[in-house]
């Protein structure tokens, strides 16, 4: 049985390890594929008891979850070149930046999501998201983001992958809610600028924008202009 990835590019969670596997050459190592009997049905919950994407079904048929440890797992499990650094320093910065991504940055951008996909948010919330917790975290990142021409260095690594993926939303949906530019985190300014327009980044949004265009019919870099 050839390994499945479950879930769809719309997810942040999901499109990061399509992007791993794109910066080690192995993404026609697996297969993609949507939640089996849909979401929330009885396989879902049998694959990943939080009925939540992505997970992996390996060759055995048994399933991993959580998209940092599936994207861990592929890097060693697949061929291609490792995207964890071997360095202990450089190796705990690009985890420490997956997890101020996961545990800070995606919770203080999550009302934002939530009002973006429906959800009703109040004025409240979505104003201390904009002007007090995505501001918050976007300076404990800087504490560990580098000044090379990546993350951590000048080499693609798994800390990218946990970015580009965040951080395509967060431009997307910036001129819907008035979320502010990078000039206030020169670090995180500069890294954008260094790695928006490369090949990998842009192949990462065009399969951002085909899932989120397949589940709504409309184009995911035009949201903000659209409810």
């Amino acid at each position: 049985m050839t390994m499945q990835l479950c879930g769809a590019s719309v997810s942040p969670f999901f499109e990061r390890i399509l992007i791993t596997l794109d910066m080690k050459g192995a993404l026609e190592q697996i297969n993609l594929a949507p939640v089996p009997d849909g979401f929330k049905s009885e396989a879902h919950f049998e694959y990943h008891p939080m009925g939540k994407i992505p997970f992996l079904i390996k060759e055995d048929g048994s399933s991993l979850t959580e998209s940092q440890v599936i994207a861990e797992y592929l890097d060693r499990k697949l061929g291609g070149p490792s995207v964890m650094p071997t360095d202990i320093e450089a190796h705990a910065q690009a985890q420490a930046i997956t997890r101020v991504m996961d545990l800070y940055y995606f919770a203080a951008i999550h009302p934002i999501g939530g009002a973006a996909f429906g959800g009703e948010i109040s004025d409240e919330a979505l104003e201390k998201a904009r002007d007090e917790d995505i501001p918050a975290a976007f300076t404990y990142l800087e504490k560990y983001l580098g000044r090379g021409k990546c993350a951590v260095g000048d080499d693609w690594t798994i800390a990218d992958a946990a970015l580009i993926s965040q951080l395509y939303w967060y431009n997307a949906l910036a001129p819907r809610f008035g979320l502010k530019d990078f000039s206030d985190h020169p670090k995180l300014e500069a890294y954008w600028e260094n790695i928006k327009d490369t090949e990998l980044v842009l192949r990462s949004f065009e399969r951002v924008k085909k899932s989120y265009d397949e589940i709504t019919g409309s184009d995911a870099e035009t949201q903000g202009d659209t409810e």
